[in-house]
């Protein structure tokens, strides 16, 4: 009894330690993922917005170079299916998307140390 209440007290001494760690690890890595998640958004909207472009003016090119044929209507049909086709992806693309954590450090060093204070027991 009194053999486990000495480990009890050094786990507490080191756990204790230990959380003043893992706050300025946790800090540091919030620090560096939110200037990362920062540029990352940055580009994102910009090659959004230049995809956008791109994609109303293929259909604009698309339209009028079937204007003064037969096929006019089958064309501008045509552009509305793949403007459909190419929401549907990006649907189907952001219900599978499954981002990494953010605190992967801080989980690795948590589980470093439970296996630690595992084998000391």
């Amino acid at each position: 009894m009194l053999n486990t209440l000495r480990k009890s007290r050094k786990l507490y001494a080191i756990a204790l330690n230990r959380i003043q760690d893992y706050k300025e690890l946790l800090r540091i890595e919030m620090k560096l993922q939110g200037r990362g998640v920062g540029m990352l958004v940055a580009a994102y909207v910009l090659a959004a917005f230049f995809a956008v472009l791109a994609v109303i003016f293929i259909g604009a090119a698309i339209i009028v170079s079937a204007w003064d044929t037969d096929y006019r209507t089958e064309a501008a049909w045509l552009v509305v299916a793949l403007y459909f086709l190419i929401a549907g992806g990006c649907v189907y693309f952001a219900k599978n998307y499954h981002a990494e954590s953010a605190i992967n450090t801080v989980k690795n060093e948590l589980q470093r140390d439970y296996k630690a204070l595992k084998e000391s027991l």
